[in-house]
């Protein structure tokens, strides 16, 4: 059985991100918690910060915030029902990132699953403080949906990779998996920025991931472009991508590739989900 964590702030951005998921998994064995966290307001002097300790203000909170996961929850029941899947709601006092890796340890979950939104005006997907955040802090694989993102099944996902790093086939179990429940074929894509040949320390992490690879479709593009973003962007275009998988360790390639130079303020020109194996 899987455990998904479905972070909410109960907009129709999480909501879709919630959608998406259940279809993803529709054919595993899955218990989801529908999460969201909530803390008193802080006021800030000229010499101190003060949280609010009105009891009455963290009831109402608490009352309003509850009834608003029973209504997300009681949104789920409304679609078609599911025998695979079972629900509960987490509620917790606690600012959200704390929260989340409390609600991971003790709920041994194994992959959470966020909205992220487009800029008013914008046409980047920008990830946002929390699941940046989570990114950064929290080791555990991470799916993120943009706003505008509607559910295929993902038949063809691009796996971006300079071959600098070693991946473990721990990293890559939850990719596989994916791969295997919807007959995915995973597009190893190197993308090369100069005339360099591999090193020896990339052809062997190169074959030890396809190693890894062996029992799903698999193929392999080289593409050359300077600018990793443009390139990778150009390739998804090209080949109907319906997912990008990618582990951060290797964050300077993580970082080039989705255009920022901190993983919160990441952004990157697609409505297609990413998938952070952490």
């Amino acid at each position: 059985m899987k455990n998904i964590l479905l972070p909410t702030d109960f907009s129709e951005n999480s909501w879709n991100a919630i959608q998406y998921t259940l279809e993803l998994f529709k054919d595993e064995v899955c218990n989801f918690s529908v999460f969201n966290s909530y803390r008193l307001p802080v006021y800030t002097t000229d010499d101190f910060m003060v949280t609010s300790s009105n009891e009455g203000l963290e009831e109402t909170l608490h009352k309003i915030n509850d009834e608003n996961l029973d209504k997300v929850l009681d949104r789920i029941n409304h679609l078609k029902k599911n025998p695979k899947h079972t629900f509960r709601k987490v509620l917790e006092y606690n600012f959200f990132l704390d929260a989340i890796k409390e609600v991971v340890i003790k709920n041994g979950i194994d992959l959470i699953a966020m909205g992220t939104k487009g800029a008013s005006g914008a046409k980047e997907i920008f990830i946002g403080t929390n699941t940046g955040d989570v990114i950064n802090k929290v080791k555990v694989p991470l799916i993120v949906i943009p706003e505008n993102a509607k559910y295929k099944p993902p038949k063809e996902i691009a796996f971006p990779t300079d071959h600098n790093i070693f991946y473990d086939r721990r990293s890559l179990k939850l990719l596989l998996k994916i791969a295997e429940l919807h007959k995915s074929t995973i597009r190893v894509v190197y993308i090369k920025v100069d005339n360099a040949e591999l090193n020896h320390e990339q052809k062997n992490n190169k074959e030890f991931v396809f190693e890894c690879l062996e029992k799903v479709d698999k193929s392999y593009h080289t593409l050359h472009n300077l600018m990793l973003e443009d390139a990778l962007n150009c390739f998804t275009q090209s080949r109907d991508i319906d997912m990008i998988a990618m582990v951060p360790k290797n964050l300077n390639f993580f970082q080039k590739l989705f255009f920022k130079p901190k993983v919160e303020e990441i952004s990157y020109h697609t409505n297609i989900p990413l998938l952070v194996l952490n």
